[in-house]
């Protein structure tokens, strides 16, 4: 490949560097380099293999004993690792712990080794569930479960996490591809189907109690019920982000098996404490009256908003029995939270009132069991 040599303020040539991490050094390995170089900085930075074919072919690690090309960018592998050479002569290479640097900067905070042992199940993956997931992989945990139906499209671009480039993929499969690329050790099953259809046997490979939580993000309040009554077979926890008209406010609910909480459908299941909307976010080219369909408006940094509480309240439920962690906001929401983003009825109309101010949490809201609910909130579920 031909590289442009960069130079800094003065004239002066930068120094080509390889970032690249201490697995990849340790292996030796002989083979094709894949990564990206960039110009202004003179970084060659190689990818690991997960997302080799993600990279451009950089060059090649030859075997052990053999001379550097004369020409670009090659690697010879030797006894204390792989040597690189660009042009025949050496250049350096910082080579880095790539689990360890990548979760540096939550140390003191988050536990990397309990997070990566934890499991989050994303029930839909559009704009609250990409976000759940991206900052869930960010602060650590390990494994994914992924369940979706849609194929992210144009009009998904302004509230998702994925991009244009990711456009008439399933969203499922796309967001796998955005938590790879923050941790490549990262596990994540995808389905590309609704909550009700998901295998057993993912669930019952990736769900283990204590270790494990639900997250509802389909707008739709069924299904919330259904995972909320799942979770609770496998012994997890679970939380839903709903949101009311345009986004103004939101609401966020979750249970914690064994601590003698309503479930969802106790609590929220008939929806008459709830101004939660529904939407159909599902249409397709040949659909001929595309008024009859419902979208549900609002915009991105209403949504993250409130999903980023939901959020931080996930991230505290999962380290709930660390004795070190210090919670941020479980013991001080309580189980069913309002949010809201403004008190201006021209967006949420009437309802609006019921907010004494635009950035309102409530802390006050209490649930109870439901009239036909036995106390325990315990279900049995049928294998599918």
């Amino acid at each position: 490949m031909e590289i442009k040599i960069p130079k800094n303020f003065f004239g002066e040539e930068i120094p080509l560097t390889v970032f690249i991490s201490e697995e990849q050094i340790k292996s030796n390995r002989a083979g094709k380099v894949y990564g990206k170089y960039f110009e202004d900085t003179g970084i060659f930075n190689v990818y690991p293999e997960v997302l080799s074919a993600r990279g451009d072919l950089l060059g090649e690690v030859l075997p052990e004993g053999s001379k550097p090309t004369p020409d670009g960018f090659c690697g010879v592998a030797g006894a204390e690792g792989i040597t690189f050479y660009w042009n025949g002569s050496p250049i350096a290479a910082e080579s880095y712990s790539l689990y360890q640097s990548i979760f540096s900067r939550n140390k003191g905070i988050l536990e990397t080794d309990v997070m990566s042992r934890k499991c989050a199940v994303i029930l839909g993956c559009g704009s609250v569930g990409s976000l759940v997931a991206m900052e869930l992989a960010r602060s650590g945990v390990g494994n994914f479960v992924l369940a979706d139906a849609d194929t992210l499209e144009y009009h998904n671009l302004c509230r998702h996490q994925c991009g244009l480039e990711d456009v008439g993929d399933l969203k499922v499969n796309a967001l796998r591809r955005k938590l790879l690329n923050i941790n490549p050790s990262v596990n994540v099953r995808v389905f590309g189907g609704i909550v009700q259809n998901i295998p057993k046997e993912i669930l019952d490979e990736m769900c283990h109690p204590g270790e494990c939580i639900f997250v509802g993000c389909a707008d739709n309040r069924a299904a919330d019920v259904y995972a909320n009554r799942i979770a609770i077979y496998y012994g997890a926890a679970f939380l839903s982000i709903g949101f009311w008209e345009r986004a103004y406010a939101g609401e966020i609910f979750y249970h914690i098996p064994g601590k003698g909480m309503p479930c969802y459908e106790c609590a929220l299941g008939e929806g008459d404490l709830s101004g939660r909307v529904e939407a159909n976010h599902h249409v397709y080219s040949n659909q001929e009256n595309l008024e009859a369909v419902r979208f549900e408006p609002g915009i991105s940094v209403d949504i993250n908003f409130i999903t980023s509480i939901g959020i931080k309240l996930i991230i505290d439920i999962l380290n709930s029995s660390s004795e070190t962690y210090v919670p941020r906001l479980l013991g001080h929401l309580k189980q069913y939270t309002l949010v809201c983003n403004t008190s201006d009825p021209r967006i949420g109309g009437e309802m609006v009132e019921i907010f004494s101010y635009p950035l309102q949490v409530t802390t006050s809201l209490v649930v109870d069991f439901g009239k036909k609910c036995s106390g325990t909130c315990r279900y049995e579920l049928e294998e599918k």
